[in-house]
């Protein structure tokens, strides 16, 4: 039996998803888990970037929003002058007909932009990820219910996943199989990220800065830093790293803007404070104190094995979660600090 109960209770993740469908492996329909979605009012995207979602049917309409290409919507209501009422959860909006694909066509494209992920049943507690499809195989990690992971291939028994970047197997029984989509953007949201850009880049600018003025410190100099390394918190660097959320990854990058892996990004994190910790995940796990799980603080970097030898690491930021560079779909992301077992916990402050 793949699935082991433990004492501890896993807080479950909020993971928003519009119109989550459950996937069928090996079938080529898309079984609905809600009536709004898969059916005969699924309309995606055909536009060549982005359609404007506006507030009324009209190019007069204000703009509300985008759908880019391959996001999905439900279509609510058709008009004479060709255009449609959309809704995805909560957000409402119009847009021309002949930038959305409908009826066989769309559950064509649904396939091709439709977004394969797995969540832990929450009646496990934890679940083995095997580096084989088979029960006799390794166990390389293991997973608990709330978080999301991307699938790679589904089987009638298993489901071949990725786990940050890492290729791993699971039992199918303990699994719910579901597909998301890009969904419409907001133009408030579109205001902030550009912001937020705008922000990481100007952060990650003056870290720039301030490493090429370290080159030629003087001894002055290097008493002054290691002053400034004690006013050094947690919460600083937890304030610092949330500032590149949704930034890209990339395996071995460490630019916090342009990409980074995980452990470039924690690296580049720590550098903008003044300290100077080593590369890889594998020698940061021993750089530091350790320290306990019940002993965790904001700043704290928690790690986790792949198989033997250590493979991902992440920062604490509190509340039971941490804030990592995961895999090329995410980039940046906030999860729970158990939604796979950490392997030890070092304090670098």
């Amino acid at each position: 039996m793949e699935k082991i109960h433990l004492r501890k209770k896993f807080i479950r993740c909020g993971l928003i998803v519009a119109s989550q469908l459950v996937i069928i492996c090996g079938a080529s329909a898309l079984k609905t888990e809600k009536a709004d979605a898969a059916n005969k009012n699924l309309a995606i995207s055909i536009a060549n970037d982005y359609v404007n979602i506006r507030n009324k049917p009209s190019l007069q309409g204000k703009i509300k929003g985008r759908l880019y290409r391959g996001s999905a919507v439900t279509i609510t209501k058709t008009y004479k002058n060709g255009w449609a009422l959309i809704k995805s959860g909560s957000f409402r909006g119009y847009i021309k007909k002949e930038y959305l694909a409908t009826g066989a066509e769309a559950q064509k494209l649904a396939k091709k932009y439709g977004v394969q992920y797995i969540t832990v049943k929450k009646s496990v507690s934890s679940l083995n990820v095997r580096e084989k499809s088979n029960k006799k195989a390794k166990v390389i990690t293991q997973i608990a219910s709330g978080e999301s992971f991307y699938v790679k291939k589904c089987g009638k028994v298993w489901v071949r996943i990725t786990i940050d970047g890492d290729i791993g197997y699971v039992a199918k029984d303990y699994v719910n199989l579901r597909v998301k989509y890009k969904r419409p953007v907001s133009i408030t949201k579109i205001l902030a990220d550009e912001k937020k850009q705008q922000e990481a880049e100007k952060a990650s600018s003056s870290t720039n800065s301030t490493a090429k003025n370290d080159t030629t410190t003087t001894d002055s100099d290097a008493a002054k830093g290691d002053t400034d390394k004690n006013k050094v918190t947690g919460s600083k660097i937890v304030k610092y790293a949330k500032k590149f959320l949704g930034c890209p990854y990339k395996y071995g990058g460490t630019s916090l803007t342009k990409g980074s892996d995980c452990s470039g990004f924690t690296q580049s994190i720590y550098k903008e404070f003044g300290y100077s910790i080593p590369r890889t995940s594998l020698e940061q796990s021993s750089y530091g104190t350790k320290v306990s799980s019940s002993s965790v603080q904001e700043g704290d970097l928690v790690f986790y094995k792949n198989g033997k030898k250590v493979g991902h690491v992440a920062i604490y930021i509190g509340d039971g979660e941490v804030i990592h560079s995961s895999n090329e779909k995410d980039g940046v992301k906030i999860s729970k600090m158990n939604y796979r077992t950490p392997y030890c916990i070092r304090r670098i402050l």
